[in-house]
């Protein structure tokens, strides 16, 4: 029988067990019909798994009894920060769960100046977003769980960048410099790309980039829908530094 994850974002102990109550009491009982004596592994998203035993199910409370932790060594792979114009729809919700699949470790929207989506419109959609990367991360086997953060205009994606020397910025019309060319430039440590709306990234924004130590490239001859670019070059840098 397949073994089931939740995710808690603070495990609590009562009585020495772990307890789970509301959406997960929920999720565990009416949703996955458990019962005392089956298995559930927790995660916390910080890189810890709980192997755990249901032990009682009473009053809404679900009472696990922990038999190990696992953590996670930390991969080999660069962290990545994914930078991007949101878009409406289930079209961003499709990317926040395959963004999550391919390992991305924090997602940043920005707003460009073409940016679509309005500002009062995205302030319902964030914690959306952070469940969708929830669900996809329990799904995909992650013991981990993206950062997602507010929507910000882009210029103010500088304080949460500024440790991180390695800068991507996805242009449509660049000419002389490809993926390849920047992955080969590498240097030890995080990784930022940028990706922006559909209009395309206006000439001051990409000027103020190219300003702020990001390094324009492209992924070819290929126009790529916004939600797609990010996919294929999470899997290129997935493919690349998992081989190393």
């Amino acid at each position: 029988m397949e073994i089931r994850r939740v995710y808690v974002d603070k495990l609590k102990m009562k009585n020495g067990m772990a307890l789970l109550a509301g959406q997960n009491h929920k999720y565990i009982v009416i949703v996955l019909r458990k019962c005392p004596g089956d298995r559930i592994d927790l995660i916390d998203g910080k890189g810890y798994l709980y192997r755990c035993v249901i032990n009682n199910i009473k009053n809404r409370e679900v009472y696990l009894q922990v038999l190990d932790v696992i953590h996670k060594p930390e991969e080999k792979r660069p962290r990545v920060t994914l930078c991007i114009s949101p878009v409406k729809g289930q079209r961003m919700d499709w990317l926040i769960e395959k963004a999550t699949e391919l390992n991305v470790d924090r997602i940043l929207p920005a707003m460009f100046k073409r940016t679509v989506i309005k500002i009062d419109e995205k302030e319902k959609k964030c914690d959306r977003w952070r469940k969708i990367s929830i669900e996809a991360s329990r799904q995909s086997g992650r013991f981990t769980v993206p950062e997602i953060m507010e929507p910000i205009p882009l210029r103010g994606i500088s304080p949460f960048i500024e440790h991180i020397q390695n800068r991507w910025v996805f242009y449509e019309k660049e000419k002389n410099h490809h993926i390849k060319d920047v992955i080969s430039t590498y240097t030890e440590g995080e990784i930022c790309i940028v990706i922006g709306p559909e209009g395309g990234i206006e000439e001051q924004e990409l000027e103020w980039l190219k300003n702020n130590g990001f390094v324009s490239c492209s992924l070819g001859e290929n126009i790529f829908r916004v939600e797609t670019t990010p996919l294929v070059t999470l899997s290129i840098i997935h493919y690349e530094f998992s081989q190393k």
